[in-house]
């Protein structure tokens, strides 16, 4: 039998809680109202998610929406469990939807060893469920019944399709900001990523309590630190690309000590920085 994964619950202000799934060290968000309340990210899979909505559960019984941050696997897999306990309205970016309904399937592999079940493609909640309530580019507000929250994209950064919520001083980023691990460039343009934290770091007040897609809770500085990070790193990189030969992507032909990142994403970056740059 499938034993659900129970996630760390930490209450952050009267409306919001912040739950820690242990797996990926990945934040889902719960913002509760009146008349219903918020899920934001569901897990990696059906494991994750009956942890997940079982702490939920403890907290509120109203009715649920869920918001995708973005469309990795350890952030939607959750998604099937959710609709099939009654979900009905989930949100994303339209890339985020594409996404996961044209590449879904490859997610899958990323969740293996924590979610057997959903990378086998066996048992009950392994389907993929794509959100059909599209954020458009003036993002959403949500109300919950006493208490609403701001949906929003500010543009293309960790993947095509990044969505924010914010909840009075309460800002969960997903993946966007990344306490727990180096920044994943996988899918990432990092020179509108780097532009995108400007942007975020200057609409943080200086109270504004920061949940990262993965780790700890952190702050307005911890953003102007990944900016700053990301920011070397893109000068750095943009010097070594260009001294490539052309057509070659040669990550192993130079010491990988001075990036931040630790050599497999700094790899990946600069991989990324090649595909990207003229």
């Amino acid at each position: 039998m499938m034993k659900p994964l129970a996630p760390k619950v930490e209450q952050l202000d009267p409306h919001c809680w912040r739950m820690l799934n242990h797996g990926f060290s990945m934040n889902s968000g719960l913002i509760v109202g009146e008349a219903r309340a918020v899920v934001i990210d569901t897990g990696s899979g059906p494991r994750e998610a009956a942890g997940l909505y079982a702490a939920i559960r403890r907290i509120t019984d109203l009715p649920l929406l869920v918001v995708n941050t973005h469309a990795h696997g350890d952030h939607v897999f959750g998604n099937n469990y959710f609709a099939a306990h009654g979900v009905e309205d989930f949100h994303a970016s339209a890339a985020a939807a594409e996404h996961l309904r044209g590449h879904g399937d490859e997610e899958r592999q990323l969740v293996r060893f924590l979610e057997p079940e959903m990378a086998l493609r066996q048992g009950p909640y392994s389907n993929i469920v794509v959100p059909s309530r599209i954020i458009g580019e003036a993002g959403a507000t949500l109300d919950l019944g006493g208490t609403s929250l701001e949906v929003f994209g500010l543009g293309r950064g960790h993947t095509a399709g990044d969505l924010l919520v914010r909840c009075g001083r309460i800002l969960f980023t997903g993946d966007l900001v990344e306490e727990g691990g180096p920044p994943n460039f996988e899918d990432a343009d990092p020179f509108l990523w780097a532009e995108l934290l400007e942007r975020l770091e200057l609409e943080c007040r200086p109270d504004t309590v920061v949940v990262p897609g993965h780790g700890n809770v952190v702050d307005v500085d911890f953003i102007g630190r990944q900016l700053r990070e990301m920011r070397a790193a893109l000068r750095e990189g943009e010097e070594i690309v260009a001294s490539w030969p052309a057509g070659r992507v040669d990550p192993t032909a130079f010491q990988l000590e001075w990036m931040p990142y630790g050599p497999e994403q700094s790899s990946i970056f600069l991989q990324r920085l090649r595909e990207l740059l003229p």
